[in-house]
């Protein structure tokens, strides 16, 4: 099923509570088994609207912000920018993206991965990689699905007890190779 209306856009501060609402939401969809309970149910959307509206007012230098809408509700969010800790300047990084569960299968995550790819080329990146749990079947597949492919790079993210495992997955950025979110 597909969403009409649907539009990208820079987020602003003004976005930050719903952020913090979607960013949770998805976690917690996403992470029950991988993440503790206890960690994914103490998540305040207080606390993390605030942690939103920092990192929206004071990027990291390069790092944009971008939300996905669908008429006057925003459903979705992505993070892109230079590549954390690789040497390359020619690799970008998209950092997050999450959709809200509700919106999940509607299109909206589509329209806006394509125009998250779309900015990290005109950004000048040749090339860009992301970070995703090794079981989140989901994820994986829409990656995969956008020519976004497991280049056999892992990590242990030990900002999380346990551990978080996650595979790098990557893929080439050329002028004209980002699919529309329909193909």
């Amino acid at each position: 099923m597909t969403t009409p209306d649907i539009s990208v856009r820079t987020a602003t501060v003004h976005d930050a509570a719903r952020l913090a609402e979607i960013h949770i939401a998805a976690w917690r969809a996403t992470y029950r088994g991988v993440m503790t309970d206890e960690y994914l149910d103490r998540l305040d959307v207080d606390r993390a609207a605030s942690a939103w509206r920092r990192n929206i007012l004071e990027p990291g230098q390069g790092t944009i912000h971008l939300v996905v809408q669908s008429a006057d509700e925003v459903a979705g969010f992505a993070i892109l920018g230079p590549a954390a800790g690789a040497p390359d300047p020619g690799a970008g990084q998209l950092h997050a993206i999450n959709v809200h569960p509700d919106w999940w299968a509607r299109g909206v995550g589509s329209v806006l991965f394509a125009a998250a790819e779309q900015q990290l080329i005109d950004l000048g990146y040749d090339r860009a990689f992301l970070w995703v749990e090794k079981g989140n079947a989901r994820a994986i597949s829409f990656y995969t699905n956008r020519r976004w492919l497991d280049d056999g790079g892992t990590l242990e993210d030990t900002r999380f007890d346990p551990a978080v495992a996650e595979r790098r997955h990557s893929r080439v950025l050329l002028p004209g190779t980002v699919p529309s979110a329909t193909q």
